[in-house]
């Protein structure tokens, strides 16, 4: 009888010294937190999975019980001072490495790209080859492109005046960054702009890929697993998830035609327009060979597209609300647009440092930068070389970080900081002004910072600089209307809770059932 009882005996013991390790021997013991959080990842899982993406907002609250430093799993840390973020994400210059915690970039299924590429000095060979397209002088020189692609969402936008259609604006906005992003990566795209319903697969496949990393953080052999199976097993297991999965191949069959007609003619690289194309030109880079393989390359372009298509898109869908529901704010607005563009004849042909000098142009990017948040969720880093101090404004206590800790920080709880943001919850391009912004531009993380700050930074920003001032130069609101507006807009069935988070999934979450921004035009 005592050999049956060796074994569970044992089990137990092992169980109960892996608890009492976790609790009072780690090197991280000392930070304060939920004892739950720091014994087992299962107080995560519960919050991500049973509640529905509420670890964000939980963490928040825990800072409120605990203080400006928390341990929020056996092996994380999550950090409230907003002035401790340039250390948490620091720069190449301060000669600090910083990588990336592989249990939250295994989640994706794109281990080979930029993003989800763990270590720095890989990351940095990678972003090397990546990061030049990207560069404000390469953004620049995209502007007829994305002019033209702007140019046709206000055609499309007219195309609705007095019809009695709603407008997804949504999927319109989706439509115009998704044609920018895929001709700049391969040089076509699929004219989502000109689809009647202006094509939303691309984007809701990208969002469900985006936003199920809640689930498949806890459980990354799924992605594995389906990728694995034929995509017509796949969609009678998990629709949605076979359909990312078929994006995903998609974007392969991008890659390698873009490698074979290389191979065939590595001089017709498709440079001989206004701009040279992502992954044409990748393949002349200094980049090894073997970061040029099929998946690697496939994994970069499939964390592109999602990204510009789906960031972008929700700043525009954010302002356009707000927009709409303040008649002061867009008052203002449409009067620095006409001073600026006298005639609508002069929309497209206005400089692009002219618009990007306006200032309520630029507050009111900023206020849709600040509450769409790039990504919702603590992105964590960690210093493989050196432990990292942190000290507690609250008590002076000082906290040593062990090196290698994974260590978060996230943008709502810091774009929502009612010291930096007061009455955070609203849309105040005013706080903007005057020389506010001094004061708080470096609290604006929407995309990060650091040697790992989103690349597409600069991208965004143009995008956003036409498309907002193509529009609103000539369209208006039921209370506000220019002398030459072509017609104005209404929200149809839209209310605040549509563009609000509600939970986090990576993307911030609106409320149940939302079906995005939905407009009616007339004339």
């Amino acid at each position: 009888m005592g050999i049956y009882l060796i074994i569970p005996i044992a089990i137990l013991a092992s169980t109960f010294y892996a608890a009492y390790s976790r609790l009072y021997l780690s090197p991280l013991s000392h930070i304060p937190g939920p004892k739950l959080a720091a014994l087992t990842r299962l107080y995560e899982a519960y919050y991500d999975l049973w509640l529905g993406g509420q670890y964000t907002f939980k963490i928040i609250a825990l800072h409120k019980q605990y203080g400006p430093i928390i341990r929020i799993s056996p092996w994380e840390i999550h950090v409230s001072d907003p002035d401790f973020y340039e250390v948490v994400y620091a720069s190449s210059a301060s000669g600090n490495r910083r990588d990336k915690y592989g249990w939250f970039t295994k989640s994706f299924g794109l281990d080979s790209s930029v993003f989800g590429t763990p270590g720095h000095d890989i990351h940095r060979v990678r972003r090397a080859a990546l990061a030049p397209y990207f560069s404000m002088a390469s953004v620049r020189r995209l502007q007829p492109l994305i002019q033209d692609r702007v140019n046709k969402l206000v055609e499309r936008l007219e195309g609705f005046k007095d019809n009695g259609e709603v407008l997804m604006a949504s999927w319109a906005y989706a439509a115009f960054t998704n044609d920018v992003v895929m001709t700049y990566c391969f040089g076509k795209c699929d004219s989502r702009l000109e689809a009647i319903d202006f094509d939303p697969s691309y984007r809701d496949a990208s969002f469900f890929g985006s936003t199920a990393g809640n689930y498949l953080k806890h459980a990354p052999w799924v992605n594995n697993f389906m990728q694995a199976m034929p995509n017509s097993i796949a969609e009678l297991l998990h629709p949605a998830m076979a359909t990312f999965v078929a994006q995903k191949r998609t974007v392969l069959s991008y890659v390698q035609n873009i490698k074979a007609m290389h191979a065939a003619s590595p001089k017709n690289n498709n440079d001989d327009g206004d701009y040279p194309t992502i992954f044409h030109s990748i393949l002349d880079s200094k980049l090894p060979d073997y970061e040029k393989r099929d998946i690697r390359l496939c994994d970069d372009a499939h964390v592109l597209t999602m990204a510009g298509t789906l960031t972008t898109a929700w700043v525009l869908e954010v302002a356009t609300y707000h927009l709409l529901s303040s008649p002061s704010i867009l008052t203002k607005l449409k009067a620095e647009l006409t001073a600026a563009i006298p005639s609508p004849k002069d929309i497209g042909s206005v400089p692009l440092p002219k618009l990007e000098s306006l200032p309520y142009l630029n507050a009111v990017i900023k206020e849709g930068l600040r509450l769409s948040y790039g990504v919702s969720c603590r992105l964590a880093r960690s210093d493989p070389d050196n432990a990292i101090p942190f000290t507690s404004k609250e008590n002076g206590k000082v906290y040593i970080i062990p090196a290698g800790t994974p260590v978060g920080m996230t943008s709502v709880q810091i774009h929502h900081d009612e010291a930096l943001f007061p009455d955070s919850w609203a849309f105040d391009p005013e706080r903007w002004l005057d020389g506010k912004n001094r004061a708080i531009d470096k609290y604006m993380v929407s995309f990060t910072a650091g040697s790992r700050q989103c690349m597409g930074i600069n991208l965004a920003h143009v995008e956003l600089y036409l498309c907002l001032s193509a529009v609103w130069r000539v369209w208006g609101s039921r209370e506000v209307r220019g002398f030459d507006d072509v017609a104005w807009f209404e929200l149809f069935e839209t209310g605040k809770r549509d563009v609000e988070i509600e939970s986090d999934a990576f993307l911030p979450i609106v409320q149940k059932g939302s079906q995005g921004i939905r407009l009616k035009a007339y004339s």
